[in-house]
């Protein structure tokens, strides 16, 4: 595929088809009914979600979702493939394993899929490529429609995966007796779409912030049902414009890692939940004593007024966060990258010197 050269890049425009792809997929959900995948998950004792990198991202981001709906019945576990490999699991008979690779080719998924197939557990992949090595050998295929990636900076991909979870849950908790969750899926899933084009149609918004920036450091915080998100930002900001970055939870920060922080810093705190107000200002009046920047994406019920910049999101049910939430950053990600006149769609797998060395670990 041909290379871009300036903005518009692909990694713009499949931030851009959201919208559309998350449309056509619950559309096409309607017709799929999963049966023996949920009769599987439904008899499960435990269900691990793994993944690497955006795809580990996902997994944390479904795991939110899960611990909304199934609260104290809650099977379900978010693991970065490799540690999954770890004996202390004891994979078993009576476990699932829901693994996400947008290729279907990441090496450490493909091997845990592999010991879990030994250890006699059901294997699920969801995947962008039902041709793929991890499909191969998976108990069940499950994809979202989308399958060529053009940018190496995932976009599109985790929000499908995400939303395909969400879908899937929602099934899940109606055959384990919950018609109610099912009902609030189905109805807050229809939303989406034209929640995300409200978020999308502020993409000017995100230009202007990144033009203003200034900072070689970020710190991303997250909450309970955004730390997912925090993590994937985390991810981004790394890969397409190269600028260290961490993430953690909100009231991480104020043990130890605060003190890292300085003028060059800027401190993004990505939050829904209201009941975080208090620490969340008080993060942001620390901020200003040591000149960092400070940052609040949030809904628009909130009404913390103290950070240096807000941006407000439309309200959504608590199971649309980890996906309405990451939209603003993504695009946030794209443009500080054009703006310091890098191709986020290459990641520097188009340098040598990061070829070779992709190479030695694969």
């Amino acid at each position: 595929m041909e290379s871009r050269k300036s903005h518009p890049y692909y990694m713009y425009e499949e931030i851009m088809l959201q919208p559309e792809y998350v449309k056509k997929l619950f559309l096409s959900l309607k017709f799929q009914n999963h049966r023996s995948v949920l009769d599987v998950l439904k008899k499960s004792k435990r269900i691990f979600l793994i993944g690497c990198g955006t795809s580990y991202h996902v997994a944390l981001s479904s795991f939110n979702i899960s611990q909304t709906m199934f609260k104290e019945k809650n099977k379900f576990r978010s693991i970065p493939a490799f540690e999954l490999m770890s004996p202390n699991y004891s994979l078993n008979e009576e476990d699932v394993v829901i693994a996400f690779s947008h290729s279907g080719d990441t090496k450490a998924t493909f091997d845990c899929i592999y010991l879990a197939n030994k250890n006699n557990c059901k294997t699920v992949v969801v995947t962008g490529d039902t041709a793929s090595r991890c499909a191969d050998i998976s108990d069940f295929v499950l994809t979202y429609g989308y399958k060529d990636d053009k940018s190496l900076a995932h976009t599109i991909t985790y929000t499908l995966s995400t939303f395909l979870m969400l879908i899937l849950m929602g099934r899940l908790a109606r055959d384990m007796g919950d018609l109610a969750i099912n009902d609030i899926v189905n109805s807050v899933a229809s939303q989406l779409p034209s929640l995300f084009t409200n978020v999308l149609n502020r993409k000017n918004e995100m230009k202007e912030l990144a033009d203003d920036l200034k900072s070689d450091f970020f710190v991303v915080c997250g909450n309970e049902n955004t730390i997912g998100v925090a993590h994937e930002t985390t991810l981004k900001f790394g890969e397409v414009h190269y600028t260290p970055t961490t993430s953690m939870d909100v009231e991480q920060l104020f043990h130890g890692p605060l003190v890292m922080c300085n003028k060059d810093t800027a401190i993004i705190v990505i939050a829904s939940n209201p009941n975080l107000k208090e620490r969340v200002s008080d993060l942001f009046k620390a901020s200003k004593l040591i000149g960092s920047t400070s940052l609040l994406f949030t809904s628009e019920k909130n009404d913390i007024t103290n950070a240096d910049y807000v941006f407000s999101l439309p309200s959504c049910h608590e199971l649309l966060v980890p996906l309405l939430y990451v939209l603003p950053m993504q695009l946030l990600s794209y443009y500080l990258a054009v703006g310091k006149k890098l191709n986020p769609d290459h990641i520097r797998r188009d340098q040598l010197a990061y070829k070779k060395a992709r190479e030695a670990y694969e």
